[in-house]
């Protein structure tokens, strides 16, 4: 039997939030509306983000008895089935909104380590398409998901003076009729997790098509680890935490150990990580924000730093697992890889 990889896999977070309005629009979708008694096929409805939403339905001809696809009305809306959410995209640009890079900079590939040297860099990831550099997001995150489902219809009109407004075309303007699905005070749940195995390893090497970047030589290597070591013990105010170069890091269990299959690298050892969670945490804490004339603010989080080896166990918080650790204690984070011999 191989041995298992111990100590802290992930680090698993609960978040309830609330707000009011609508901060994530979906744009105009094609209703059926009530118009002076008759329904009538309108595409100038708005839409916020609603899961799993399509406006088609299947209706019964009342004259032929027959099923036929049809257009949703507003009524036809369930909120329990299709609730309202603000997408994980949204709330990841604002969690690191803060951290301003254009990615598409020619001198952000020329100036990695300042990259690296951020939690955009070291925790979101980043794909550098001109250069194949590439870190994959550490930080796995779901939709936030409305939890009252209190969803609201409103017709409005915009009114206009056919005395003094015409169309383009020179004809009169009569009042045009828009409507909204809307929302009041709102509240929501979301679940987000680090992986502890892709936040603590930066590849320089190519050889499993991950290099987050490529140093001229060694010693450049060396240098931006003791850049990345520096940053970490800067915001964290702990001395301890270090970033590590090693030539020949291979993940524990892998077969051949030689040069040929290891990868020039940097590890996080376990302060550096732990400096990054405290980090995300706090992130986390004081989401807030204003959008598309709505908002939203995390209200609390709950913590559990999951050591488990059980598969059944990923994202016991999910299941309000009494497993649960709320404090990391005296227990490791997980070592995934380690330094070889060539």
């Amino acid at each position: 039997m191989m041995n298992k990889i111990t100590g802290i896999k992930s680090v698993d977070f609960k978040i309830t939030a609330s707000g009011e309005g609508v901060v994530n629009w979906n744009g105009s979708t094609e209703l059926e509306i009530l118009i002076k008694g008759e329904y009538k096929k309108v595409n100038n409805h708005s839409l916020p983000k609603l899961r799993g939403y399509s406006n088609k339905i299947t209706r019964i001809n009342k004259k032929t008895g027959k099923n036929f696809e049809g257009i949703k009305r507003p009524d036809d809306i369930d909120f329990q089935e299709t609730p309202l959410y603000i997408s994980q995209n949204c709330i990841r640009h604002h969690l690191f909104k803060d951290e301003n890079f254009n990615l598409q900079d020619p001198q952000v590939a020329k100036e990695m380590e300042k990259l690296l040297c951020s939690i955009t860099g070291l925790i979101r990831g980043y794909v550098i398409p001109k250069k194949e550099y590439k870190r994959t997001s550490a930080l796995l995150i779901t939709d936030f998901i409305e939890t009252t489902k209190n969803g609201n219809f409103e017709q409005m009109t915009t009114s206009g003076s056919k005395a003094k407004q015409e169309t383009k075309s020179g004809t009169d303007k009569s009042n045009s009729m828009f409507s909204k699905t809307t929302f009041g005070k709102t509240k929501y749940e979301a679940y987000a997790s680090i992986s502890i195995e892709q936040l603590q390893f930066i590849s320089l090497d190519d050889q499993y098509s991950r290099q987050a970047m490529e140093p001229n030589n060694e010693t450049e290597a060396k240098d931006i680890a003791l850049k990345i070591s520096k940053y970490l013990q800067d915001i964290g105010n702990d001395e301890k935490a270090e970033a590590i170069y090693h030539k020949n890091y291979v993940r524990k269990g892998s077969i051949f150990t030689n040069e040929a299959h290891g990868e020039a690298g940097i590890l996080l050892n376990d302060n550096a990580i732990d400096v990054l969670v405290s980090q995300m945490k706090f992130l986390l804490e004081n989401l807030a924000f204003r959008q598309a004339k709505g908002w939203m603010i995390v209200d609390g989080i709950k913590v559990d730093y999951n050591n488990s080896s059980l598969a059944k166990n990923m994202f016991r918080i999910k299941k309000e697992s009494s497993d649960t650790q709320k404090n990391k204690g005296d227990v490791k984070y997980a070592i995934y890889f380690e330094g070889m011999k060539s």
